[in-house]
Parts: C-alpha cells; structure tokens; sequence
C-alpha cells in the first residue's frame, strides 16, 4: 500500500458531509480509490481517504447492490473474524454510467 498519492487522491479534497472539492460523487471517489488500491478493507478506505467508517460503510453497501465492487473474506491462522476485501468488479461498463453527477 505504500504508492504515490494517485492523480484522483491529488485532485479531490474531501470536505465532510459526503461532499468534495471540486464536486465528485462519494461513490465515485471511492470506487477509484478501490478500483486503484483494492483489494482494500474498509479500515484502509478510511484511513486513506479521511472519510468515516459511518459514510464509507454506506456507500459500499451502494457499490455493492450497483454490482460494481466485489466483498471477499480472507482468514488468517488466527482464531476470529475473517479480514473483509473489497474490489472492483471487472466489467466493460461505460465510465460514469450510474454515477450521480
């Protein structure tokens, strides 16, 4: 995980109340972020893009019914809860299509 900021990192400043500067939909923004770094957990999702677990958690569960990303178990040696991975669904899908604007 140790890459450059990425050209969608640079170009959007997260504001708070799901909202960017200049204006991108959340959904987007993380779906570049995951299409980016993914497979990536949603504590990563937030400690990369500053965004609350509270919002980043909802917007997945969006992405998810969109059928745009994919969630995946991983589970280590030890004993409790699987890691959860999430990552962008590989489809020819027309950029921007069912993203609000």
């Amino acid at each position: 995980m140790a890459k450059d900021l990425t050209e969608v990192e640079m170009q959007y400043k997260y504001k708070g109340n799901g909202s960017f500067e200049p204006s991108i939909p959340i959904e987007r923004y993380l779906y570049e972020i995951i299409k980016i770094y993914g497979p990536i957990t949603r504590s990563k999702l937030r400690k990369l893009t500053g965004i609350p677990r509270t919002t980043i958690y909802d917007c997945l569960i969006r992405l998810l019914l969109q059928k745009r990303i994919r969630k995946f178990p991983i589970h280590s040696k030890k004993p409790g809860r699987p890691r959860i991975f999430y990552e962008v669904i590989r489809e020819n899908v027309v950029p921007n299509q069912g993203f609000d604007a």
